[in-house]
């Protein structure tokens, strides 16, 4: 076992990054906070496992999406534009499927999460659920044999190793009796039976609103290890050393930054605190002061201090997304602010309640 700076050899080639360690992390960590508010709140903790379980692909696939289809400047600089991301899709180092390299927006993230979450708290979660209970193992089965293709073409062992594990979980299932050993092994056909017509989602998004900024406090660490959220130069004390190939742009050139003496914005440990903060202040209002505030008020306030965030950090950040000469994700920020910012007032003509009249599973 080795320890490098961004990731720990096993074998001499199977890499587990810290990157990916980070988000794992992050995740259980707000996911428990999460299901400790539920509890506390009354309802099913184990709906807070059972959505970040539909959320959690839905939000990868869509945070590797936006940043494929919204490359930062200085990506599209180098030619890595959303074309060159289609092209070399399986290039296992910096393709569009490569996301153990970074690369994945918080956009495209919560977007993607807040579909599988969606459909998870649905009238559709039984017909899907029925759907993938009868065919998983069909899709089980495509990712052992991309894994096994991919492994084989660019000598990754350890991929290979994945798509063998994953086919021949696909065989067992396939014969009736150890099909029948697996059944019996994870309990299938106990557990409690989802409402037909779903569950309302808004105060499932309250909870979410809260532990999301803790998730993203700790996930920002993930930024650093890769050294991809820095912004400017500067002279403050708490500046970060960023080696010549992790920049971008003009700050790439040794001679007029160099190492020794020049010092980046860390942005991922401003965002990091900020989130941090927001966590603790939502949470506080949360807990003392929820009879002041309508269900779905404290996930529109999490997006609201989240868009202003990034808007300001937008001015400092070096990997930026330019569209029409302007600041891509500062127009998105702004606009999902106001647009939050629109609902919340509405919401807030009407008389304040805390009732929630979903069945608590």
């Amino acid at each position: 076992m080795e320890f490098g700076r961004e990731f720990i050899t096993l074998f001499d080639r199977v890499q587990i990054r810290y990157y990916g360690i980070i988000i794992v992390l992050a995740m259980l960590v707000a996911a428990t906070m999460a299901a400790r508010l539920a509890k506390r709140d009354r309802r099913d903790p184990d709906h807070v496992w059972g959505a970040l379980t539909w959320a959690i692909i839905p939000a990868i696939i869509g945070a590797r999406l936006w940043f494929v289809l919204f490359p930062t400047a200085a990506l599209v600089a180098q030619g890595q534009d959303t074309a060159w991301y289609i092209q070399n899709f399986f290039n296992p180092e910096n393709g569009a499927i490569a996301i153990w390299s970074g690369g994945l927006s918080i956009f495209g993230a919560v977007l993607g999460g807040f579909l599988g979450a969606y459909l998870y708290f649905s009238r559709w979660h039984n017909p899907i659920g029925r759907f993938f209970s009868s065919f998983w193992w069909l899709f089980i089965g495509i990712l052992g044999v991309i894994a096994v293709v991919l492994g084989a073409n660019n000598a990754a062992t350890w991929a290979i190793v994945l798509g063998v594990i994953l086919l021949v979980i696909v065989v067992l299932w396939l014969i009736p009796p150890t099909r029948r050993i697996l059944r019996r092994f994870f309990g299938e056909g106990e557990g409690e039976r989802f409402p037909e017509n779903g569950l309302a989602m808004a105060p499932w998004l309250d909870i979410a609103g809260v532990c999301l900024p803790l998730g993203q406090a700790i996930g920002r660490w993930a930024n650093y290890i890769n050294q991809e959220l820095y912004g400017l130069p500067t002279t403050l004390p708490w500046g970060i050393e960023i080696e010549g190939a992790k920049r971008v742009g003009d700050f790439k050139s040794l001679v007029d930054f160099p190492v020794a003496t020049t010092r980046f914005h860390p942005l991922f440990l401003y965002e990091s605190i900020w989130n941090f903060l927001a966590f603790v202040v939502l949470l506080n209002l949360f807990l003392r002061n929820r009879q002041n505030f309508r269900p779905g008020d404290f996930f529109l306030i999490y997006v609201m201090q989240y868009a202003f965030i990034r808007f300001l950090l937008e001015f400092i950040r070096v990997e930026t997304t330019i569209i029409g000469g302007v600041n891509f994700s500062q127009v998105v920020s702004a606009v999902v602010f106001i647009v939050a910012l629109i609902i919340f007032v509405m919401r807030r003509r009407s008389a304040p309640s805390s009732t929630q009249s979903e069945a608590s599973a």
